[in-house]
């Protein structure tokens, strides 16, 4: 019972107090310290002297201004990261020192005790003690866990903390602690060849140091092919690396050849988004166009159709990847069904079947004694959808009225006959032939009638009314004008003819 009555004041107690500092302090002093007058020594701690805690109520609110930091410690040759512990203790009753005890995961406890000599306990007591421990070494990112006692320990002073200490990244002790010392490596690119010269600068001095190409998914980058191991001699050499193909998540990695070193990647091409969207390959017997990225990259996948145009129309089933495989399934290869790729920088349009004869099925018209018909021939159990059109300069197709569109089923390695009309040729029809037992496929536009000459003929004979009316219209202007021309020269004429006349007149009249 008398455990269960200490049990709520305990949970209090042990509550703990996170301390997360960025700043970083230089050449701080690390040894311990006491309060000016007072006699503070340094005792040695043994795991064996701890006992529990006592319960004294009326001891609380010993520990105040309690400091966590990091400092830099540096001497001639290296710099080291320290902890450093200060805190100020309110003495009260029978307190005779303070105990202070670091710790972390996968590091040996260390605790420091100070006490309060004999005539310092006497000028301390019921006052302010301030006391900084000698501090702790640290490492990097390392989470410490602090606790503060009293000699007695009391329950009720027990205080935690916690202080993270800052990373490798932190530009107060990259580049001076000689673990977070990773070189910096600059390079140039030979496209032509394929190749990458690296050199590599303010790299330790007295280690090896590795260089190696990699794929960078996520954290991890995945080697590609052996590591190149540089002698420290030898840094002021440029180091050729050759590489395969320029993705955005190829990068070059360094790093000193020590164990758990920090490693350095520069990504010379990670701009280069359109390596990335020629990885698509097709499935004939599961007819599934499958995307999978080389490198991780946020995408939205869709299919489109191409129709002549710069445009490509959607056909619907955008997906979402982040990285991962996209697979469209139940799909019609043809030369115009195209693949759409968009990214927060732009739209990408690859087309896989735009080279090659991928199709599984054909259509072609053919006629005999007038009579005119569309075949379609598939490689594949298939269904198409027939629908016939009204010939027009765009590709769309515009159904002419009264005429349905028709479904046709076709064996594998057969071929279908599909008849037009008598009077095809007078109306200059095509016929748009589709897969409709398939998610995504495309329309086809076959306008290749044999009496396509017949339609071309009507157009040049309508060409040649034209014509034969401007040519008429001309000689007709051309007539009526050379008239009044020859009018009006014979008026001319006969004006003159009659002055003569005149003139004479009036002369014979004279004599």
């Amino acid at each position: 019972m008398k455990y269960l009555q200490l049990l709520p004041p305990l949970l209090l107690i042990l509550q703990s107090h996170e301390v997360h500092m960025n700043t970083i302090e230089k050449n701080q002093d690390c040894a311990w310290s006491c309060s000016e007058g007072l006699q503070c020594k340094p005792r040695a701690y043994s795991p064996l002297s701890e006992f529990p805690c006592r319960d004294q109520p009326s001891i609380s609110g010993v520990f105040s201004n309690v400091m966590l930091s990091t400092a830099l410690a540096c001497d001639e040759r290296k710099c080291s990261l320290q902890l450093r512990i200060a805190t100020s203790v309110n003495v009260t009753g029978d307190i005779r020192g303070v105990l202070a005890c670091a710790d972390s995961a996968g590091m040996i406890g260390h605790c420091q005790i100070y006490t309060f000599g004999r005539v310092g306990r006497g000028n301390a007591t019921g006052k302010q003690v301030d006391v900084q421990f000698k501090c702790v070494p640290v490492r990097p990112g390392q989470h410490m866990f602090v606790t503060l006692k009293t000699i007695p320990n009391y329950c009720t002073a027990l205080q935690s903390l916690r202080h993270v200490v800052p990373e490798c990244s932190h530009e107060g002790i990259r580049d001076s602690i000689a673990e977070c010392i990773t070189g910096k490596l600059a390079y140039t690119v030979d496209k032509d060849r394929n190749t990458l010269t690296v050199q590599v600068t303010n790299a330790p001095e007295d280690t090896d140091y590795n260089l190696r190409l990699c794929h960078k998914r996520s954290v991890i980058c995945a080697g590609e092919g052996p590591h190149r191991t540089i002698k420290p001699q030898h840094l002021q050499k440029s180091i050729m690396l050759q590489y395969s193909k320029a993705l955005p998540c190829l990068c070059i990695e360094g790093w000193p050849a020590r164990v758990d070193a920090r490693r350095v990647q520069v990504c010379p091409f990670k701009n280069n988004l359109e390596e990335l969207w020629s990885g698509i390959t097709y499935d004939f017997n599961k007819e599934e166009l499958i995307w999978e990225p080389l490198c991780p990259v946020k995408v939205s996948v869709s299919l489109c159709h191409v129709d002549g145009g710069k445009s490509c129309r959607d056909l619907g089933n955008v997906f979402h990847s982040k990285g991962g495989k996209v697979i469209f399934s139940s799909v019609d290869p043809h030369p115009t069904l195209c693949t759409k790729f968009t990214t927060e920088v732009g739209t990408w349009i690859k087309c896989p079947f735009a080279k090659g004869n991928f199709s599984v099925w054909t259509a072609k018209m053919t006629s005999k004694n007038g009579q005119q018909w569309a075949e379609i021939s598939t490689w594949v159990k298939a269904k198409f959808s027939v629908s016939i059109c009204e010939m027009k300069p765009s590709s769309k197709c515009k159904q002419i009225k009264g005429n349905k569109s028709q479904t046709l089923d076709v064996d594998k390695m057969k071929r279908t006959v599909f008849n037009l009309s008598k009077n095809a040729c007078e109306v200059c029809v095509c016929i748009q032939v589709q897969r409709v037992d398939v998610h995504f496929s495309v329309p086809v536009l076959q306008c290749d009638l044999q009496c396509l000459n017949w339609c071309r003929d009507q157009e040049g004979s309508h060409f040649q009314d034209i014509e034969k009316i401007l040519l008429s219209a001309v000689i007709f202007l051309t007539v009526i004008l050379a008239a009044a021309l020859f009018g009006r020269l014979t008026i001319k004429d006969g004006d003159k003819k009659r002055k003569a006349w005149m003139k004479l007149t009036c002369q014979g009249t004279n004599h």
